[in-house]
């Protein structure tokens, strides 16, 4: 192998290096944005959760009043 081949060959794979590191950074950053959006979800999830849960215990209240006041309807 000439000196110009070993030198071709070292360029080629200083270039491939550094788009190695290029990708690195980028899986990188996006495996922190993917962790926001699973903490996000995770968070809209729980208020999804909180919130049915407060319509469930309005909704045995109500049924409560409407049978304390007799307002509730006889079915056939």
């Amino acid at each position: 192998m000439t000196l110009e081949q070993g030198d071709l060959i070292l360029e080629i794979l200083k270039r491939m290096q550094g788009d190695m590191a290029s990708v690195k950074r980028d899986l990188a950053s996006l495996a922190v944005r993917m962790s926001a959006l699973e903490d996000y979800s995770r968070g809209l999830t729980t208020s999804v959760f909180g919130m049915q849960a407060d319509i469930s215990a309005i909704h045995h209240r109500l049924d409560r009043i409407d049978r304390r006041l007799d307002l509730t309807e006889e079915t056939q």
